[in-house]
């Protein structure tokens, strides 16, 4: 597996490193450490200044910062994952468009990864826009890590995982990339189909589970509803992929955003832990996964989101 981390050594940014514990990862992998500049920063900062007397003393430069923080954040990467080939990467330039044309070098990653917000030394490097464009613009899957919401995950507290399904190729892109994923005994995954449209206007339908061990994919309520079909299906590959995992399925009539945003903000008491979500949806149930869907959930979540997109990181389940 092949990962990019843009980190700029912020708080936000070495949130979503240490999310990476809990993300089911693989024991190998090849990750790049970037550290972006903007060139206009740089240029600002290198440019001569008066001298202000003997008292005034040289601060380091802006790439020798810069060449810092990319070596601190590659610093945490190893300490977390001792067994990953982890590699320290500076460059200068627009943060959005570098981490993009660095995704896309040597045969491209499977994963970026990135904070939502990012106040650090580098001037904002991970801030909503740079979000916004790396998200709606790499080829491949993007994670907007988030700190934890309550106690340490050190402690009892399984992990929680929302999936947002409805049937669509990047959608079932997404539920491959969690089947994938080596998930610690006991973690619960939400899949999480929402229908729209006329015919869930008008039903009396309310929401419901209809997944707690046992497939139903051969009940007539999932003949009658083909988001119970989509729910159901997701949930009994998870099933058979990850053993020692609980699933549960919620089907709802709900615009999906907010939907996924209530799920990651309730579910199960404390919330979610991370929102898997495909980066656009084929109609499936009523255009479930568009871009807005995607980009509204991974902007404003309370947990961390991974949008996945099809041949991205672990899309092809486990053989």
């Amino acid at each position: 597996m092949r990962l990019l981390v843009a980190y700029d050594g912020s708080d936000g940014a070495k949130a979503a490193i240490d999310g990476l514990s809990h993300a089911g990862l693989p024991e190998n992998a090849d990750v790049a450490v970037l550290a972006v500049i903007d060139g206009r920063t740089m240029a600002k900062a290198e440019a001569p200044k008066p001298t202000a007397g003997p008292a005034n003393r040289a601060t380091p430069g802006t790439m020798e910062v810069c060449t810092a923080v990319a070596e601190e954040g590659a610093k945490r990467v190893r300490g977390l994952f001792p067994t990953w080939n982890v590699a320290a990467e500076v460059c200068v330039g627009a943060p959005a468009w570098k981490i993009i044309e660095r995704a896309e070098t040597d045969g491209g990653v499977d994963l970026i990864v990135m904070g939502s917000r990012g106040f650090g030394e580098l001037k904002r490097l991970l801030f909503g826009s740079v979000v916004h464009h790396v998200v709606t613009q790499a080829k491949c899957s993007v994670r907007v890590g988030r700190p934890p919401r309550g106690p340490d995950r050190g402690g009892d507290q399984p992990l929680r995982i929302v999936l947002g399904d409805d049937g669509s190729p990047d959608a079932r892109a997404a539920l491959r990339s969690v089947a994938s994923r080596q998930w610690p005994f006991g973690t619960r995954i939400l899949v999480a189909t929402f229908e729209t449209g006329v015919q869930a206007q008008l039903s009396n339908w309310t929401p419901n589970t209809v997944w707690g061990g046992d497939p139903v994919l051969g009940s007539d309520s999932v003949a009658e509803r083909p988001a119970l079909l989509v729910a159901a299906q997701g949930a009994e590959l998870l099933k058979a992929m990850c053993p020692g995992v609980s699933v549960t399925t919620l089907v709802r009539p709900h615009d999906p955003k907010y939907g996924l945003l209530d799920m990651a903000e309730t579910w199960d008491g404390p919330g979610a832990d991370c929102v898997f979500v495909g980066a656009t949806g084929v109609r499936g149930i009523e255009r479930f996964l568009v871009g807005s869907v995607s980009m509204t959930v991974a902007l404003n979540a309370p947990c961390s989101v991974e949008i996945v997109r099809r041949g991205g990181a672990g899309s092809q389940p486990r053989g």
